[in-house]
């Protein structure tokens, strides 16, 4: 069964993007068939992975495609009935380079598929409207739209084992739909004073869409209630969050690698706010389990701040698992400190793909 997840944080710069992309490589390495929906107006996850040329070619409208080649091409036909709704999807630039139209793997690795983003979402957000569509129940299949996208792929025999939702940094309607369609949702944090603040936000903002999704159901439901869509849907549940681009020394009494003082303190705080004021925000939906019991306080994966590497994955359109074959763009050669951060940081982009597939 296709599991939906959505990367989610109301603040910037915490790594979505990187983290979806780098996931989803991860993913793909264990033999998982992946796709990635890029629902940020931004679209930097689709130009991470498809370059910004190709990109720029799929936002292009013409009389064979009046949409484009994006999301839009999905989602704003099915506003309108007289529309037919078309799902267009790429694969990522590294892997393109060598694909066999004959076969489904690269390397050993499932194709991971991307339908592009679109500057045009902050219209199609600013169309959804919470009290009509949600509250009201009269348009929550608006709603709906990843999910829809992914059944629609399905009716054409282009099942996924997972998909990754990359989202704006907001509680924009684009963001609600996307939870709405979800099965999980991940939060990415970064090591300073705003990522516990902006937690706490979600503790306090996630109910509320939740309920306004409940009431919206109950009303939709007086009159459908041979549904058996609506009734799944509305239901994301906390997959737990990660720790990125933190700083870390090696102590040389213990040769121990730890994260540095100050990132330690934003580790431990956020942590804290995730136990004392997510959970228990959390745990007050009532209708149905928003907090797995494997979930921890504790973050699933720490990423540590891969500086230049990080530049160097959206020039070269790779993945973290890729960048090392890769001749780097401002330098002759990786250093030995890069070649080790890549495999440390590798493993553990491997090992929250495992705890997804063990857990999700």
């Amino acid at each position: 069964m296709t599991k939906i997840i959505s990367l989610f944080n109301n603040k910037g710069g915490v790594g979505k993007t990187t983290t979806v992309f780098n996931l989803s490589a991860s993913l793909s390495q264990k033999g998982k068939k992946i796709l990635l929906i890029d629902f940020d107006p931004q679209c930097n996850l689709s130009i991470a992975t498809i370059g910004y040329d190709e990109f720029a070619q799929h936002l292009e409208r013409t009389k064979e495609h009046p949409f484009g080649r994006t999301i839009r091409a999905f989602a704003q036909p099915s506003l309108q009935p007289t529309q037919s709704s078309k799902v267009y999807r790429v694969q990522p630039k590294y892997q393109k380079e060598i694909l066999n139209d004959q076969v489904e793997t690269v390397d050993g690795q499932t194709l991971i598929d991307i339908v592009p983003g679109d500057f045009w979402l902050n219209s199609f957000a600013d169309i959804l409207t919470v009290g009509t569509d949600v509250v009201q129940g009269s348009g929550l299949y608006k709603f709906l739209v990843p999910f829809l996208l992914v059944e629609k792929l399905k009716e054409d025999n282009n099942s996924y084992d997972y998909v990754l939702i990359d989202l704006p940094p907001s509680f924009n309607t684009l963001v609600r739909s996307a939870l709405y369609c979800s099965d999980y949702f991940l939060v990415p944090c970064t090591p300073d004073s705003f990522s516990a603040y902006c937690v706490s936000l979600i503790g306090e903002v996630l109910p509320s869409f939740i309920e306004d999704w409940n009431q919206g159901r109950k009303r939709y439901e007086v009159l459908n209630r041979y549904d058996q869509v609506i009734p799944e849907k509305g239901i994301p549940k906390f997959g737990g969050w990660i720790f990125n681009g933190f700083a870390t020394t090696v102590y040389r009494s213990t040769k121990e690698r730890k994260e540095i003082g100050a990132d330690k303190f934003h580790l431990d705080k956020t942590s804290l706010t995730v136990k004392e004021d997510l959970f228990p925000k959390l745990k007050g939906i009532s209708h149905y389990d928003c907090l797995p019991d494997f979930v921890e306080p504790t973050p699933v994966a720490k990423i540590q701040d891969l500086n230049t590497m990080a530049r160097e994955i959206q020039k070269l359109n790779v993945p973290l698992n890729r960048l090392r074959s890769r001749k780097p763009t401002l330098f002759a050669s990786w250093s030995y400190a890069q070649k080790d951060l890549m495999e440390r940081m590798n493993q553990e982009y491997d090992s929250l793909a495992q705890y997804i597939i063990d857990n999700f």
